[in-house]
């Protein structure tokens, strides 16, 4: 059974999160944290549906969403 730690970054859904709680009983649990561009993206999901990262060792273009909002800044 792959373990994940607070403060880690996984996929889920195909989508890049930060671990920021973690339940300690079975089912065990994640609460999930992501920045999108209407702000924070809160999940939960169970340690099977997540995915670790593969260390940035492979390129992965998930930010798509956030560059497309960065152009339309307020001056």
């Amino acid at each position: 059974m792959v373990s994940f730690s607070v403060g880690e970054e996984v996929l889920y859904k195909d989508e890049r999160y930060v671990i920021s709680t973690a339940s300690p009983r079975p089912p065990y649990q994640y609460r999930l944290l992501a920045t999108t561009p209407e702000g924070a993206k809160v999940q939960w999901a169970l340690a099977s549906e997540l995915t670790k990262m593969e260390r940035y060792t492979r390129p992965r273009d998930d930010t798509r969403s956030i560059k497309s909002s960065a152009g339309q800044r307020r001056h």
